[in-house]
């Protein structure tokens, strides 16, 4: 039995509890849903078309049988990828599609059989509760072994992305994975006449045209920094200093780059760890004071000019995983001076995140002139 077919596709099984937007996201903010375009994005620049990936939310049409549709797209589909957790292994359904694709794949021979089904671990699931069928495959982790100071594992929470850098990386693992087999079982790859849009496109189709200055951290801070930015850019902020830019390398124009990144944000956020980021250029001061210093100088400029500030209660050190407590005042008396507008927080980096893009949606958009 062969599974080609010339509607070739693959099949995305998942539960729909494991794509439910937290209140006040949009709908395309669930896991799956954010996964997906993510994917689609990376293939179609590996010269795979988008519509390869079948997802039964964006393919069954009003009036379809439902069962039926998913068993034809079962029996058509070349790859299988189970989107992993605690809700899909509770699904009768999700068990009934994996076992019609296992009782196909058992079907072939070794060499054509081999990886058509692809696993991804949305979080950790007990290794005896995963579906037998599941559990010789390796994984594509969402989630990592350790917790971070919020208590969170997963790469992906309450519709943002908490861990950039490992979240991309296993998409890309994911992606670059699927190609290879398509490429090993003969299907060819069909490059895209005009490159898509990059990623970024998508958040500044979402602009309301308002400016942020996020402080660039040290380096205690970097991922923390990196969830903030990736929470305001989805939200449609556009976040200033450039993300992508290393203030190092302004040399000694650094701090009229921070000037001139301040004079067009509304407000300015700076997470305050242990570390002072050194001093880059001819600064007269470390990285993170002197954001902080030039803040305050836009604060006294502009009576709606606030600076918002994280200095965790709570610190984790990287070495010997120590926690230390702290008492967010004191914290900010040892970066900078004090001003009346500041509000200060030493919640946990998601808490702090929510106080922010409420605050700033309290906030009335400047004028531009």
């Amino acid at each position: 039995m062969s599974l080609q077919s010339c509607d070739r596709e693959v099949f995305v099984s998942y539960r729909r509890l494991d794509d439910l937007p937290p209140p006040g996201k949009s709908k395309d903010r669930g896991f799956v849903c954010y996964l997906l375009r993510q994917l689609r994005y990376d293939l179609s620049q590996m010269g795979v078309p988008e519509a390869i990936l079948w997802q039964d939310r964006a393919k069954i049409a009003l009036g379809d049988d439902f069962p039926q549709t998913i068993y034809e797209a079962l029996n058509r589909a070349e790859l299988f990828v189970a989107i992993l957790s605690r809700n899909y292994i509770a699904s009768s359904w999700c068990e009934k599609e994996l076992s019609t694709m296992a009782v196909r794949v058992a079907k072939l021979d070794e060499r054509s059989g081999r990886r058509r089904i692809f696993r991804i671990d949305k979080h950790n699931v007990p290794e005896e509760q995963i579906p037998e069928a599941l559990r010789t495959i390796e994984a594509v982790r969402f989630y990592s072994e350790e917790e971070d100071s919020d208590g969170i594992s997963e790469y992906y929470w309450r519709g943002k992305v908490l861990r950039k850098r490992e979240y991309e990386r296993a998409v890309y693992d994911l992606a670059h994975a699927i190609c290879k087999r398509l490429d090993e079982i003969g299907i060819p790859r069909h490059p895209t006449v005009e490159p898509p849009p990059p990623l970024r496109d998508y958040n500044d189709s979402l602009s309301n045209k308002r400016v942020v200055f996020v402080a660039k951290p040290a380096s205690d801070m970097v991922e923390s920094y990196r969830a903030l930015v990736s929470e305001l850019q989805g939200t449609g902020y556009r976040v200033t200093p450039d993300v992508d830019k290393d203030l190092g390398k302004f040399g000694n124009g650094i701090r009229s780059a921070v000037v001139n990144a301040l004079a067009e944000a509304e407000a300015s956020v700076h997470l305050l760890g242990d570390k002072t980021g050194g001093r880059p250029g001819e600064l007269d001061m470390d990285l993170v004071q002197m954001q902080l210093a030039a803040a305050a100088d836009e604060a006294r400029k502009k009576h709606d000019f606030v600076r918002m500030i994280w200095a965790p209660k709570v610190l984790l050190t990287s070495s010997e995983g120590e926690v230390i407590p702290r008492d967010p005042l004191n914290v900010v008396d040892r970066f900078c001076e004090r001003l009346p507008t500041d509000q200060i927080d030493g919640d946990t980096a998601w808490r702090f995140n929510e106080y922010v893009l409420q605050r700033l949606g309290k906030k009335k958009p400047r004028e531009v002139n």
